[in-house]
């Protein structure tokens, strides 16, 4: 009986938005119900019907700019052309009082291209949806926040969908333009190794070289650095060219993490962890205080710990460092099986609100408390290609030594 009704509204609703010169109103209620719950009872083919009238007529609310998303790609998963160019010529011809922000069309273009060419549905039009995608970041970039990161991305994608055409000369065009807007290990890999099968081998060298720099816990690029510098210098010693290189990357690396730094005050905090000890601002004042939020569920978090423990071990018996790990899980049954299972000895705690006090909005985050009880380093997320540990001990001894 659930389903018949749900049907019934489905199909009056359809009715009413393809008939109707005015659009109908709807209440929230009523909206919600029918994005939530309704959507999930349809067929392929009404699923799309009423998705792609929910995306056309309600654009402002939030619910359908989703659907919009969410319709273009199960139409590529269908290999649907049909239906895919009717919500991509929503996403085409998007309203300026829709509820996405451009930064949001661009990256639904960019995923769109990205899985067209990498999955292979759909590829003959994945260079259309580029193109238009990066002819939109090019008239909005000015106004967009991340225009460097997001121009890297729309460009790289563009880069993937020339080489899965047989076109290299433009995917090394479109790598240079990635490169260009924002240094990546993956856009600098790509193109070195389509200037090394030009037989570029100089130029190639180059950009394994600073993609070692951004990656150094890549093995294949310091063995690829090693292949092209013994080609190029025939008779010379590549293995201390390794070594003198990976001395000045660290370095250069070091002035990059250390110039990181920031002055903020630190809120006023109070975490209890599980064996009863209790850290404020005020018991932890003289101290360089590592803070970092995360939860069972977040799989750059799982990445993170083992290395937050090893750095821990090395530094848990040294009275100025002090150590907090606050899980922000919503289910906190789960926190201690998981600690228990993954063996972390660092001290635990709930978040209990210091998240929102520190202004956390992704996980993992780390903050870094100087002596003087200010904020000092802030880094958002996990990236497995960078030293965490050798980054912490530089950040730890510029603080110390301060």
């Amino acid at each position: 009986m659930k389903k018949l009704m749900s049907l019934v509204l489905v199909a009056g609703l359809i009715v009413s938005l393809n008939v109707c010169s005015q659009k109908e109103e709807i209440s929230e209620e009523r909206f919600i119900i029918l994005t939530d719950t309704l959507l999930n009872e349809l067929e392929f083919e009404e699923w799309m019907d009423f998705a792609y009238e929910l995306a056309k007529n309600y654009p402002e609310k939030y619910e359908a700019a989703v659907i919009l998303a969410q319709g273009s790609e199960r139409a590529l998963m269908e290999n649907d052309s049909e239906q895919f160019s009717k919500f991509y010529g929503l996403l085409k011809n998007y309203p300026e009082n829709g509820a996405l922000e451009m930064s949001d069309q661009i990256a639904i273009g960019n995923q769109l291209a990205w899985i067209m060419s990498t999955q292979n549905m759909l590829p003959n039009m994945a260079q259309e949806v580029i193109e238009f995608t990066i002819k939109s970041f090019n008239a909005n970039a000015d106004s967009l926040e991340y225009r460097d990161q997001i121009g890297a991305a729309v460009y790289a994608t563009q880069a993937v969908v020339y080489s899965s055409a047989g076109d290299q000369e433009g995917a090394l065009e479109a790598y240079s333009a990635s490169i260009d807007h924002y240094e990546q290990p993956e856009a600098l890999i790509q193109r070195a190794l389509i200037l090394e099968e030009q037989g570029d081998l100089s130029a190639a060298l180059e950009d394994f070289v600073t993609a070692l720099g951004l990656s150094p816990n890549q093995p294949m690029l310091t063995n690829k650095v090693k292949e092209l510098y013994t080609a190029l210098n025939p008779g010379q010693d590549a293995t201390q060219f390794i070594n003198d290189l990976q001395v000045s990357l660290n370095e250069k690396r070091r002035e990059q993490v250390l110039a990181e730094t920031i002055y903020l005050e630190a809120p006023q905090f109070s975490f209890s962890d599980f064996s009863g000890k209790t850290y404020t601002n005020m018991n932890q004042m003289g101290k360089v205080v590592f803070v970092d939020f995360w939860a069972t569920w977040c799989g750059p978090c799982r990445r993170e710990l083992p290395e937050f423990q090893k750095f821990y071990e090395m530094h848990k018996n040294d009275p100025r460092v002090s150590f907090i790990a606050a899980s922000t899980d919503a289910e906190k049954q789960k926190v201690q099986p998981y600690v228990d299972e993954m063996g972390f000895t660092f001290p635990i705690t709930y978040d209990e609100g210091n998240a929102t006090k520190f202004g956390v909005e992704g996980i993992p985050s780390l903050f870094i408390i100087g002596p003087q009880g200010k904020i000092r380093y802030k880094i958002v997320g996990f990236d497995p290609d960078k030293d965490f540990i050798a980054e912490m001990n530089w950040r730890l001894e510029s603080l110390l030594d301060s």
